[in-house]
């Protein structure tokens, strides 16, 4: 049995040469080796070896890591070559056919995708609202029973930028705990909380069956260097994990994660310079949007990179999306690679030619409004 074709990436795909500029991309501005490295690092970089290393990841990246959570230990830490890889080795390793598992929908492909494939048995906690994405606990907690093996939740949520508040995070861990669940949490865009919201508790510092995953692609604009970890203090998931990954990629890439401690050296600056970025292009996308409100409907994100927002043309979003890529080079993602409607439209907030895409798309919503195709 094959894996299903993976939605998002198969657009980004078919979209590839075909723009110039972007308002969907997830993560934040890139950043260049030279912008995190002093003259110092530089000699240091060169003579970092380039053995296999270990597998739990390099010692120093994980001490790093460790520090960035209240409870966990450097043990507690295992690296690998991006967030994507993480949750493929986790489900991999822990699921068995006909597992219950309780998956917040929509999600990341690949928390849903990898336990169907797997054989196990797929519950989704969904939102009543299907385009504001607001989750409610309770629904949560009544599909949740003594068979559910695995509970997986993200927050702040992608695409939406949706969040929930620490009670009810800790209302899910109660739920997880009562049935003896493991719970594993996506937490690629923590960090990126926009005021007045805070930064919630990381799921593994609440919970000793808990799986906290994350990286340094989407907050820090660091997705070339691959670099994402799982922490969790259950001895048998890291145990579990650690063994299938010796028939697979074993270890992650040294030099790269000695990039990533230099980086983590610098969070705090590279966080609040890529917030102020994201709020500055959520401000232009509310006034965009404002403007063209009789064609679109903005669900103002509260944390995160994305934003989600409804279309009311005539076309479908994926038709939408396509005729932008054409006349405009201009890359949109729809809601249905998603899994979400086709009548909305995923926003990326992290980027500095952010405006300048807006430019564009304001050029083509004239001109659908002129051709009687808007309404």
């Amino acid at each position: 049995m094959t894996l299903p074709l993976f939605d998002l990436n198969e657009w980004f795909a078919t979209a590839e040469g075909r723009f110039d500029l972007s308002l969907s991309h997830s993560g934040c501005q890139p950043q260049t080796v030279a912008s995190f490295l002093d003259d110092g690092d530089w000699k240091s970089f060169a003579d970092v070896s380039l053995s296999y290393g270990a597998f739990e990841g390099l010692a120093e990246l994980r001490q790093v890591i460790a520090d960035q959570y209240d409870s966990v230990e450097p043990s507690h830490v295992i690296t690998f070559n991006g967030p994507s890889e993480a949750i493929y080795t986790f489900m991999r390793a822990i699921l068995k056919p006909h597992d219950t598992v309780i998956v917040q929908s929509p999600l990341f492909q690949t928390l849903h995708s990898i336990a169907r494939h797997i054989g196990c048995a797929v519950k989704e906690w969904r939102p009543a609202d299907e385009l504001s994405c607001v989750f409610d606990v309770s629904e949560l907690a009544a599909i949740c029973d003594e068979s559910t093996r695995l509970i997986v939740i993200n927050f702040p949520h992608n695409p939406t930028g949706q969040m929930i508040s620490e009670p009810e995070l800790r209302r899910i861990v109660g739920i997880a705990r009562t049935v003896d669940a493991m719970l594993f949490s996506d937490e690629v865009f923590r960090h990126l909380e926009l005021a007045p919201y805070r930064t919630l508790p990381a799921a593994c510092d609440l919970y000793e069956k808990a799986v906290s995953v994350t990286g340094l692609s989407k907050p820090f604009g660091l997705g070339g260097l691959r670099i994402g970890w799982m922490v969790t203090k259950c001895d048998e998931i890291r145990s579990a994990v650690k063994r299938y990954r010796y028939n697979t990629v074993e270890m992650t890439n040294t030099p790269c994660q000695w990039l990533a401690c230099c980086a983590l050296e610098r969070k705090d600056e590279v966080l609040a310079r890529n917030r102020a970025r994201i709020s500055a292009n959520r401000d232009r996308l509310e006034a965009f949007v404002e403007t063209h409100n009789s064609t679109l409907k903005l669900f103002r994100p509260k944390a995160g990179t994305m934003a989600v927002v409804q279309q009311r043309t005539k076309l479908t979003s994926t038709e939408l999306c396509e005729r932008i890529l054409d006349e405009e080079r201009l890359f949109l993602v729809p809601g249905k690679p998603l899994g979400m409607p086709d009548s909305v439209l995923r926003f990326g907030l992290g980027m500095s030619d952010f405006a300048s895409g807006l430019e564009r798309l304001d050029r083509f919503l004239k001109r659908l409004q002129a051709s009687g195709e808007a309404q």
